[in-house]
């Protein structure tokens, strides 16, 4: 370049700047030209190429960015994308990406880095929302409903499985579980096959095996739509994503386990429509009803919720909170995940990956200035302690605990280091339950019970007190049971829905005496019968008793 003296020198620089610049970039399209060559693949120029935004944002811009790979092309099944290093590792994971999220596997095309900055500008948002096929399984309403109108039960489902294409099976899958109102989803890969497992009112239900070809496409579509990592096998994995069945929405929860055939697969699924149920459905008799609604009343101190996983107790708090919530209290909740959505109410979810657990949570709750509080659960000794001094300085508190039954709570929370004396002012209400599946009424039997099983439930009903239940009942000869059959209606499990089987008690003077006498459970449970509190076992006796269960569930629940 020859210096001109008429024009300025900054004029002048600018222009050689320019000059250069271009020289620069044309070198680099050049360079991604040549190695295109060499590796026989095409190369492209995105810088000047029309990208479709729709196109290019099927893919979250994250992902493009980490991959240096982007989704510039897609008419029918020609799919293209262009990459700067066709060899690296992230490349092959995004294009096995985009070959599940399409249904085609991609051309790749040669690029520099500067077509890859041009293109991933050209992203109209930051985070792909719900139209993007990551993270949402749409499914349309009228193929959802000629499915299930086809579906009579868990029989004819495994069969429909083993004849269907292996793209079509993971819909399958999920329509049928709603329909037939499964909370989870096993998919367990053995070593030629895979299992289908639905639980269904709390019991898993074998419903077929299918080839493995099926099982990996179904683990590489959930696992690209929950947002893990397609190429780790070895380590657990966790995420979600959202099914849509017509206006339906459904939060599902997946989990991935390494396994000796390959990934473990459960999804849970949480209706967003769930609404929390009124005390009255839950299954608790008037006495139980009488002395919850009484504590509710309450302002302070804390309601206990005990029982194993899957015992029903986050339905039971929120039947509690839908009960007390009113727009003159606030109240917030922390919880893993949240479950029922109660408008008026502050619910917040631990992360624990962000490293937001239950007592960092509950303690930052507690400056929101509450006036009731749930805690999901008590897991350690620091979100317990701070939920008992909450429940002493004028906060109503609900929680849960893992312990077998409600006299077990005390002793679980003393071992955990809660003083007595802190503990016995604190505690207002504890309750045990399980879950009792409901007998069909479309298609149960009735049937006289035999001696020995009268005999049984005699035994096991001793020192329930006569205004519950009347020891005669059982001596009447017209008395009934109810016994499981199975038909369309129920998936032919003989079951349709689940009530709580309770134990309950309050903390009364005598009872406070005795938490701080540091007493053993067993004295705790001998003062609760006698104040009229039945064990898991004799009110789920009682709901056979009213032919609403049966022997064999009471059998089951009392084994957990």
């Amino acid at each position: 370049m020859v210096f001109d003296p008429v024009r300025s020198e900054a004029e002048q620089h600018k222009e050689l700047g320019a000059r250069l610049s271009t020289f620069s970039q044309g070198q680099e399209e050049r360079l991604a030209e040549h190695k295109a060559q060499e590796l026989g693949l095409p190369y492209i120029n995105l810088v000047v190429f029309p990208i479709d935004s729709d196109v290019l944002e099927r893919v979250p811009k994250q992902d493009s960015l980490r991959a240096q790979a982007v989704l510039f092309y897609k008419q029918g099944g020609d799919v293209r994308v262009g990459v700067v290093d066709p060899a690296s590792a992230a490349v092959q994971e995004f294009a096995k990406q985009i070959e599940i999220l399409v249904g085609y596997a991609p051309h790749l095309y040669v690029v520099s880095k500067r077509s890859i900055a041009a293109a991933i500008a050209r992203y109209r948002r930051e985070v792909a929302e719900s139209k993007n096929l990551q993270g949402e399984l749409k499914i349309n309403q009228q193929d959802a409903d000629a499915f299930s109108t086809e579906l009579k039960n868990l029989e004819e489902l495994g069969l429909r499985i083993t004849t269907m294409p292996p793209t079509e099976i993971l819909s399958a899958i999920v329509i049928s579980a709603v329909r037939l109102r499964a909370s989870d989803i096993h998919i367990e890969p053995k070593e030629k096959q895979a299992r289908l497992r639905f639980r269904i009112d709390g019991v898993l239900q074998d419903l077929t095996s299918f080839d493995r070809e099926g099982w990996a496409l179904i683990l590489s579509r959930v696992k690209v739509m929950a947002k893990l990592k397609l190429n780790v096998r070895d380590v657990p994995q966790d995420g979600s994503f959202v099914l849509r069945i017509g206006e339906e929405t459904f939060d599902m929860r997946l989990s991935t386990l390494p396994g000796g055939n390959g990934e473990n697969i459960v999804i849970r699924l949480l209706d967003r429509r769930s609404e929390a149920v009124t005390i009255s459905a839950l299954g608790m008799k008037m006495r139980d009803i009488d002395i919850v609604t009484e504590e509710l009343k309450r302002v302070n101190g804390m309601i206990l919720i005990t029982g194993p996983t899957g015992s029903g107790k986050t339905t039971t708090l929120a039947s509690f909170l839908r009960e007390v919530n009113n727009p003159e209290l606030k109240i917030i909740t922390l919880e893993d995940p949240i479950e029922y959505r109660i408008a008026g109410v502050e619910q917040t979810q631990v992360d624990a990956d962000a490293g937001y657990s239950f007592a960092i949570g509950l303690r930052s709750i507690l400056r929101q200035d509450p006036d009731m509080i749930m805690v999901g659960e008590m897991r350690d000794v620091e979100t317990a302690e701070t939920a008992v001094h909450a429940a002493l300085t004028g906060h109503l508190v609900f929680s849960t605990l893992h312990t077998n039954d409600a006299a077990g709570a005390i002793p679980r929370l003393i071992d955990m280091g809660i003083r007595p004396y802190v503990l016995a002012p604190a505690l207002n209400l504890v309750i045990a339950q399980r879950l009792v599946r409901v007998v069909c009424t479309s298609c149960a039997q009735s049937y006289q019970p035999d001696k020995d099983t009268l005999e049984r439930i005699k035994i096991g009903m001793v020192g329930v007190r006569e205004d519950i239940v009347t020891p005669s009942v059982l001596d009447d000869p017209a008395l009934t049971f109810m016994r499981a059959v199975g038909c369309a209606t129920c998936g032919n499990t003989g079951f349709h829905g689940r009530l709580g089987v309770f134990e309950i008690f309050a903390v009364r003077d005598e009872m406070k005496n005795l938490v701080l006498a540091g007493a053993s459970s067993k004295e705790i449970q001998t003062l609760a019968q006698k104040d009229g509190m039945t064990t898991i076992a004799q009110d789920a006796y009682l709901k056979v008793i009213a032919k609403k269960t049966t022997i064999e569930e009471v059998e089951r629940v009392s084994q957990e």
